[in-house]
């Protein structure tokens, strides 16, 4: 049984889509939402609506983690250690809630 703050779903997209990785997950108490890989053969039926909904957040957070890697944060580090590191990693992650922030409330004619 997962413990109450671990995620119950995986959402992974067609390139995890393997009959071993549903297991794996499977075998720990979880909710595969894998998207289906067009090069296998197998028919399997389509997401209901509630498992696209699910499925949509994996777009969302994919977003987020382009915006991160593309403009707020650098291409090199050129820092050591775990608390420097993550000093970089959150001032990204802040500047990324302001400008969502921004978007969403603020200004939202500037979209």
């Amino acid at each position: 049984m997962p413990e109450k703050n671990q995620s119950t779903q995986f959402i992974m997209d067609s390139a995890y889509d393997a009959k071993s990785i549903f297991q794996f997950v499977l075998d720990r108490c979880r909710i595969p939402i894998i998207d289906h890989n067009p090069k296998r053969k197998d028919s399997r039926e389509a997401f209901d609506a509630v498992t696209k909904e699910h499925y949509k957040k994996r777009s969302v957070v994919e977003r987020a983690n382009s915006h991160l890697k593309d403009w707020l944060l650098p291409e090199k580090l050129l820092v050591r250690g775990i608390k420097k590191v993550s000093f970089e990693l959150m001032c990204g992650v802040l500047c990324l809630a302001a400008i969502k922030i921004l978007e969403q409330f603020i200004s939202p004619s500037l979209i």
